[in-house]
């Protein structure tokens, strides 16, 4: 009941009067930055396991045997 009736006012509502102060951009930049800062990091630390599930590891090389 509680999704009918805030679908209905976003509905019935359209013009917002909000005020965005010059804070706000900057946030969102932060935002951004620290979620791209994130992903990187994320990757970094999964590397050679993201690397091995699409087949794309370093294959081992052989040993030289003969001393």
């Amino acid at each position: 009941m509680r999704v009918f009736i805030a679908i209905s006012l976003l509905l019935i509502f359209t013009d917002a009067e909000a005020y965005l102060d010059p804070g706000t951009g900057s946030m969102l930049l932060q935002v951004i930055l620290g979620g791209i800062a994130a992903v990187g990091v994320a990757i970094k630390l999964y590397w050679h396991k993201l690397r091995a599930a699409f087949g794309m590891a370093k294959k081992a090389d052989p040993e030289d045997e003969s001393v």
